[in-house]
């Protein structure tokens, strides 16, 4: 049997070789270019449900790190005592905050395209230039109009947010995929 110096430890306390996975690819190599897809995920887009003809899809940026999420759920929690409202606001306003923009796939484009109709040069956001666009006043409150991008439906806010709050927990998370298909 050939030796190997690198080796791991199973669970039955058995050890096996990792030097390749089969394809002669180094086991060390796969790890160090998975921390290195980890680390270089910045953002995300996640399609908006029901806006398929548009694919319409809110692009998220990275929070700057686990304090600015906790700072939006203790403001929340602050001002809510229920339980319902203070999970829909805590997710909302996780969308709001990470929000980068809101882009269009075409069916005939590749790539996202960012939704700027009156062509400032940056996308809408969860912000007047929306309002404007699905018939609230520029004024709106943003999760107002987030309420009213999602048709005032709560759970596809919440399923959004989920498959936001999935991205965040691992960036290499099939977002496509519903979380029951997921089998864990």
């Amino acid at each position: 049997m050939e030796t190997d110096d690198t080796a791991i430890i199973t669970p039955d306390s058995t050890t096996v070789g990792v030097s390749t996975n089969g394809t002669g690819a180094s086991y060390v190599n796969l790890i160090q270019q998975e921390l290195n897809d980890l680390a270089e995920a910045k953002d995300v887009y996640i399609p908006v449900a029901g806006y398929e003809k548009s694919g319409l899809a809110t692009k998220y940026r990275m929070p700057e790190n686990g304090k600015e999420l906790n700072a939006i759920a203790e403001k929340v929690e602050k001002a809510n005592k229920d339980r319902f409202y203070r999970n829909l606001w805590t997710v909302t306003d996780t969308m709001i905050a990470l929000c980068e923009g809101l882009y269009v796939k075409p069916e005939d484009v590749e790539e996202y395209v960012m939704l700027d109709p009156q062509e400032s040069g940056e996308p809408v956001r969860y912000d007047g230039r929306l309002a404007e666009l699905i018939g609230l006043p520029t004024d709106t409150r943003a999760r107002e109009i987030v309420r009213k991008l999602f048709g005032h439906n709560d759970q596809a806010i919440f399923i959004h947010g989920e498959k936001l709050n999935r991205w965040l927990g691992n960036t290499q998370a099939d977002l496509q995929a519903e979380l029951w298909q997921l089998g864990n």
